[in-house]
């Protein structure tokens, strides 16, 4: 019997990602998705695509643990730039307490958590952004609770080279303009295709779950291909569609937070010496995908550049 899964930010990137990826899987596994608007495109198309889709906002204890009855696994994930974290940051770590706290009183056997680590410990307590701060004391909840969970750390979105209008081409000089916030051009970042690996390694976690239980419980794994700087990005669009480029290293985000978070990604770098992919996730069955594949999937279509 095919095993049902909650996912939240179901209308978003990441959730929508696993959504998604489930969904084309019914013989294994059924999915209910969470968000405050059922109403909105995004959720009619979920629902359009054979999802269950709800009313629970993460805010109100009694709508999640309603929202997660009968569920086997849950892939949670909190959004800082929504308002109800953004205009109170300490909101995040409510709503991931509130999501635990619900998957507990439903028996949920296994939950899968997107996470960050402590800004405030990578930097020294130099380089503190609450985009950070929120997520790791709800990884610290799951362990005193003992949930039965895996958290994620994800690495930067290659999405949003797209979604944040970062990549555009300019068909007057006929190059490719990378216009990204705060970031070096030689800063390295681990990147991570959503679309393609989030999903994927959050299935393998669940696909594992009942064979891996003792090795994966509390396990964190890296989801994240590479380390790329901007200049890395751009070679790959020229190899990709032959098109030359130009980096500009924007002043702000315009959110204090966020950039404070990419003057960490500067300084400090992300995840220290931890080898990309990692292992644990290639020992999942999962491959990762890279900048090549994403231009050529998503970023070229979007410029309207042919590939090579």
């Amino acid at each position: 019997m095919s095993r049902l899964i909650a996912v939240t930010g179901a209308t978003g990137n990441q959730g929508g990602s696993v959504a998604k990826l489930l969904l084309q899987h019914p013989e294994e596994y059924r999915v209910r998705a969470l968000t405050r608007d059922p109403q909105s495109p995004a959720a009619r198309r979920l629902a359009e695509l054979g999802a269950e889709v709800v009313r629970a906002d993460l805010t109100v204890p009694a709508d999640l643990v309603e929202a997660l009855r009968g569920c086997w696994g849950v892939f949670g994930v909190t959004n800082f730039y929504d308002s109800k974290i953004k205009d109170d940051p300490g909101s995040e770590e409510r709503q991931g307490k509130n999501l635990v706290d619900a998957a507990l009183a439903n028996g949920v056997e296994c939950f899968v958590w997107s996470t960050l680590p402590s800004s405030h410990k990578l930097s020294g307590g130099r380089l503190v952004s609450r985009i950070y701060e929120g997520k790791y004391h709800v990884d610290d909840y799951i362990r005193e609770k003992d949930l039965p969970a895996v958290f994620l750390y994800t690495g930067n979105f290659y999405e949003n080279m797209v979604l944040r209008a970062h990549m555009r081409y300019n068909r007057e000089l006929d190059r490719v303009e990378f216009h990204q916030p705060v970031i070096n051009e030689t800063t390295k970042l681990a990147m991570l295709y959503v679309q393609r690996d989030l999903s994927a390694v959050t299935k393998a976690v669940f696909d594992n779950w009942d064979a891996r239980k003792s090795e994966l419980n509390h396990q964190y794994l890296y989801v994240a291909n590479a380390r790329l700087t901007p200049l890395d990005i751009l070679a790959s669009v020229k190899n990709v569609t032959g098109k030359d480029g130009i980096y500009v290293r924007l002043p702000t985000t315009g959110v204090p937070d966020r950039d404070i978070m990419f003057q960490l990604y500067n300084e400090v770098g992300m995840y220290g010496a931890k080898e990309l992919p990692d292992e644990n996730v290639l020992k999942l069955g999962v491959q990762m995908h890279g900048i090549d594949d994403f231009v050529r999937e998503v970023l070229a279509p979007h410029l309207g550049l042919p590939v090579l």
